[in-house]
């Protein structure tokens, strides 16, 4: 198991949910970056609640409670949110890439819009259900966990690579490249399609509005741009930061983060609509949001499994 800040590096958007972390004592994860698949992590609850922002893209959540194996399919939110944790209860977790609906052919991507549903309830053969589920349940490691997955997902979904060829990828591709920053006219360039297909596109493949879809990627680009200011802190007792804050514990904060660049890079007009957006979707401004992780040992607590 390594710790963030060891200096690991993602190249494509990996989309985060860092107050999972927070609600946690110990958060492993896993990337994948393939067949779909954003990553794999694990948790123990530590709260009854935690913080969800959105991030374009569905989870599936395991976790053991009085013998039992439960289980949840989750789609993003549009704004900050929360969802229930059981105390105590050791979750496992898998997060897909944008566009990508594990439950294809049960329910639309649209309808796990800002929504939680049983996930066992949508595998529709009884006896891969159950295998399933059992094998889950007593898969004890992380490793264990995620090998029980794959083995799953690879023979009874559609696992395969996503075909480069088509549309869809074509679009969530430069859309990635981009952290967000651009338009449906800009689509509309690339791919030679007019912006009322690529409306009509774009909603039947990721479930919801290009506007929405460009929004939520640029969102969580700057999460991530913001939080590399924690994983690349080389310190013991401070942290590289804008201002100079001083909290209990003599901690000190200091350094400096240009918001105004970074919402520039990343498409938003000014900083003004950054911190406006930001707040919208976490409840709180970037400077705020960062200092609730620290505050939190985000750093400490998130660990990176190799």
């Amino acid at each position: 198991m390594q710790n963030v800040n060891t200096g690991i590096k993602i190249t494509e958007l990996n989309p985060k949910q860092p107050e999972f972390v927070l609600a946690t004592s110990n958060y492993s994860k896993k990337y994948l970056m393939k067949y779909n698949l954003s990553h794999f992590y694990q948790f123990k609850a530590e709260s009854d609640k935690m913080g969800v922002i959105p991030d374009a893209c569905v989870d599936i959540l395991f976790w053991k409670k009085a013998g039992k194996l439960h289980t949840k399919i989750a789609g993003t939110t549009l704004e900050k949110g929360t969802t229930a944790a059981e105390l105590k209860c050791e979750y496992f977790g898998v997060r897909f890439m944008p566009g990508v609906n594990p439950a294809e052919g049960v329910v639309k991507l649209s309808e796990l819009v800002n929504h939680e549903e049983v996930f066992d309830e949508m595998i529709p053969s009884r006896e891969k259900k159950e295998q399933f589920l059992e094998t889950m349940y007593f898969a004890e490691t992380f490793e264990d966990k995620i090998k029980a997955f794959m083995d799953f997902y690879s023979f009874h979904t559609n696992a395969r690579a996503e075909d480069k060829t088509t549309l869809k990828y074509a679009i969530r591709n430069e859309i990635l490249k981009s952290g967000g920053s651009l338009k449906l006219s800009d689509l509309s360039t690339f791919t030679g399609y007019t912006e009322r297909y690529l409306n009509q596109k774009i909603h039947e493949d990721f479930g919801m509005n290009p506007k929405s879809l460009i929004r939520y990627i640029r969102f969580q680009k700057s999460v991530s741009n913001l939080i590399e200011t924690i994983h690349s802190a080389n310190c013991v007792n401070s942290v590289n930061y804008v201002g100079s804050v001083n909290y209990v514990g003599s901690v000190n904060y200091v350094g400096s983060v240009n918001y105004v660049d970074t919402a520039l890079e990343l498409g938003y007009f000014d900083q003004s609509h950054f911190i406006k957006e930001f707040k919208q979707f976490t409840g709180l401004t970037p400077r705020s949001y960062i200092d609730n992780l620290l505050l939190n040992a985000y750093d400490k607590k998130l660990h990176v499994v190799m």
